[in-house]
């Protein structure tokens, strides 16, 4: 007798990945919302960043609908030896459909990088820093530091530069900007949208350095954590380069 396809455990593992992928999109879909409705932060969404996300996004989908397909191919082909104490019952159509549906992944094209992970959630430790100077002149710019150099839990979004914390603790956070000419900045570290601590460097024409700045702080599940330029001042770019890099860093204390 041949074994429904569906009942194989390899198949249904697949299936429920995908399952607990839609959770995760949908999660992060109502997150993009509210945090687009804050306007300090919706000059970070640009039209060119949401299409490389939907596309590697959609080709994540697009490998998992892969491998369920070759799961499905492979079952069909390999034979069971009758059992005669135990009849397999075929799915019935309201369960075959509920099965499918499951398969069927919400597709949105504004989306964050999803970034599944099985490093327990109690460790959490990030280090990014940006790939290249820039612009920085306006109020409350998120400064999203793009080349990630550690991301255990993968909970830091380069793509936003924030963290979403995934377990609630303390956690300590660290900033360094690069700063020269006429540039000046305040930058701020937030968590969820409230300034925990704040960094001005002015090097007034004379110098070609940078700060850094620490803290410990307490973080909910859920909060988000990222650096963005105070309300009153920012002039010029936050510099980056082998010389001298801006950077972000945090981890979980306990």
């Amino acid at each position: 007798m041949t074994e429904n396809i569906y009942g194989s455990p390899d198949l249904k593992n697949a299936i429920q990945k995908i399952d607990e992928l839609q959770k995760i999109v949908l999660a992060q879909d109502k997150r993009i919302s509210m945090l687009e409705r804050r306007p300090e932060e919706s000059d970070e969404r640009t039209e060119i960043d949401f299409r490389k996300i939907a596309k590697e996004q959609n080709d994540r989908i697009a490998h998992l609908e892969d491998r369920i397909q070759e799961l499905e191919n492979a079952i069909k082909v390999e034979k069971y030896a009758p059992i005669e104490t135990y009849e397999y019952k075929p799915y019935s159509d309201a369960e075959r459909n509920a099965i499918q549906s499951n398969k069927n992944i919400y597709r949105k094209e504004r989306l964050l990088s999803i970034q599944p992970t099985t490093v327990p959630v109690d460790k959490v430790a990030f280090y990014a820093y940006l790939s290249s100077n820039v612009p920085a002149s306006d109020a409350h710019r998120i400064i999203a530091f793009d080349t990630v150099i550690t991301n255990v839990g993968n909970a830091y979004h380069p793509h936003m530069g924030t963290l979403i914390a995934p377990k609630s603790g303390l956690y300590v956070f660290t900033w360094t900007i690069r700063l020269a000419g006429h540039r000046y900045h305040t930058t701020e570290l937030v968590v969820n949208n409230k300034i925990v601590n704040a960094l001005h460097f002015s090097p007034n024409g004379q110098i070609d350095g940078s700060v850094s700045s620490s803290v410990v702080v307490h973080v909910d599940q859920g909060d988000d954590v990222l650096i963005r330029t105070s309300a009153n001042y920012h002039n010029g770019e936050v510099l980056s380069d082998p010389n001298g890099r801006s950077s972000f860093a945090g981890w979980i204390l306990m």
